[in-house]
C-alpha cells in the first residue's frame, strides 16, 4: 500500500519584531528595504513587499522575500519562504503610496516600528514623471492625473514625517551619507552590520533613468530634477504646483530649498497659452 505524502505545514507566523515601512513610489524604497533586511538580527528575516493597508499583510502581499546572514534565499512560492523565515522571524511590511494612519492597531503581538521613506520632492517629482511617460499607454492627460493624486499622498507625507509616531529615512541623504546610514540604523535600534548601499534592487522596474545601471553608485539619484529640467511635461507640473499656495507651505517646513526654487519659478516662468 502506498504510503501518503507528508504534508509540511506552515508554521503558526508571530514575528519577534516587525517594522511597517510606508514610502512612494520612485522614493528609494526597495534600495532602503534592502538595507533594513541587511541590518536585520543576524542579516535574516522576513520581508512582505507591497501589502494592502488594513489587512493581513502574509495574505495581502504581492512578494515576499527571505533573508538568511544579509542574502536573499532563493525560493519559489510563499509557503515555502514562510517556513524558511521560522514562526517567530525579524519581519518587515511595506505600504507602496500610503501613509500611515495615526491611528493604528498594531500587525502582531510584537514589538512594531512605522517608518517612512521620503525623497525631496523636485527628485521625485523627475522620477516618477520619467518613470510613466516610458508607458506607452499613458498619455499627457493620464499622466498628469496620475501625478496631480500622488501630489495627495505626497502632501500628506510632507506632514507624517514630521510626527513623534514615525521614523522617518530620508533617501537622498541615505544616497549620500553613510554617517547618516549609521545614525538611521541607531534611531531603529538595528546593528550597523553593513552600511552599504547594496546593489539596484529591480522591484518597480528599476531606476527611472538609468534601468540598466550595475551599482548604486552609478546613480545620479541627486541630479533627477536637472535631467528633467527641459521637459515640457515636468515644467508645466512644477508650474502649477508652484501655484499651490497651501502646499507650498507643506513643502516649505520640510524641504525649504525645494519650495524657494518652485517660488523663484513663479517669478521667471510666464505661462504663453492664448486661445485663438
Amino acid at each position: 500500500m502506498a504510503q501518503a505524502a507528508q504534508v509540511t505545514e506552515v508554521p503558526a507566523f508571530a514575528p519577534a519584531r516587525v517594522l511597517r515601512v510606508y514610502g512612494m513610489r520612485r522614493s528609494g524604497n526597495h534600495a532602503l528595504i534592502d538595507w533594513l533586511m541587511r541590518n536585520a538580527p543576524g542579516g535574516s528575516g522576513l520581508f512582505l513587499n507591497n501589502c494592502k493597508p488594513g489587512r493581513d499583510p502574509v495574505s495581502t502581499t504581492r512578494g515576499a522575500s527571505v533573508y538568511e546572514g544579509g542574502q536573499v534565499v532563493d525560493l519559489q512560492g510563499r509557503k515555502p519562504k514562510l517556513r524558511a523565515a521560522g514562526e517567530t522571524p525579524f519581519t518587515l511590511v511595506s505600504y507602496e503610496d500610503a501613509m500611515p494612519p495615526r491611528e493604528r492597531a498594531p500587525l502582531y503581538d510584537a514589538p512594531e516600528t512605522c517608518v517612512i521613506i521620503y525623497r525631496s520632492f523636485l527628485h521625485w517629482s523627475a522620477s516618477l514623471l520619467r518613470k510613466i511617460q516610458g508607458n506607452t499607454g499613458y498619455g499627457p492627460l493620464e499622466r498628469m492625473r496620475i501625478m496631480m493624486m500622488a501630489m495627495r499622498t505626497y502632501g500628506e507625507m510632507l506632514d507624517r514625517v514630521q510626527e513623534d509616531d514615525v521614523v522617518p529615512l530620508y533617501y537622498d541623504a541615505w544616497m549620500q551619507d553613510d554617517a547618516y546610514r549609521a545614525t538611521a540604523l541607531d534611531s531603529l535600534d538595528l546593528p550597523g552590520r553593513d552600511l552599504g548601499l547594496g546593489a539596484v534592487q529591480r522591484y518597480g522596474g528599476g531606476s527611472s533613468f538609468q534601468g540598466k545601471a550595475a551599482t548604486v553608485a552609478d546613480l545620479a539619484t541627486t541630479s533627477r530634477s536637472d535631467q528633467m529640467a527641459d521637459d515640457l511635461e515636468y515644467q508645466l507640473f512644477l508650474w502649477t504646483t508652484a501655484r499651490d499656495l497651501g502646499f507650498m507651505q507643506r513643502l516649505a517646513d520640510v524641504f525649504p530649498a525645494d519650495a524657494e526654487r518652485l517660488s523663484g519659478l513663479l517669478d521667471t516662468a510666464q505661462a504663453q497659452v492664448r486661445l485663438p
